[in-house]
């Protein structure tokens, strides 16, 4: 994937990119792939992209085992004790 820098764009462009950004909800550098990809004739895939496999090494994946461990370690906190709300 390449890096494209557009200069002096006019005030006015800038401005209605910013805001359709904005009302649309997404980020400029979204909005603006859209834009390009829309007037040369690419057509965006109507389906959200997915990018959680892109942080998969952050957030880990975690077995059954890893989870029946993880409850197991935390059962304690699961349960109340009356006396420290009396």
């Amino acid at each position: 994937m390449s890096t494209l820098t557009v200069h002096a764009l006019d005030p006015v462009t800038e401005k209605r990119i910013r805001v359709k950004a904005r009302m649309e909800k997404k980020s400029i550098n979204k909005t603006l792939k859209e834009l390009l990809s829309g007037s040369v004739g690419v057509s965006v895939s109507a389906r959200p992209e997915d990018h959680r496999a892109e942080f998969q090494e952050f957030s880990g994946i975690w077995s059954e085992k890893d989870l029946r461990d993880f409850n197991q370690a935390i059962s304690d906190l699961e349960r109340v004790d009356e006396k420290d709300w009396q």
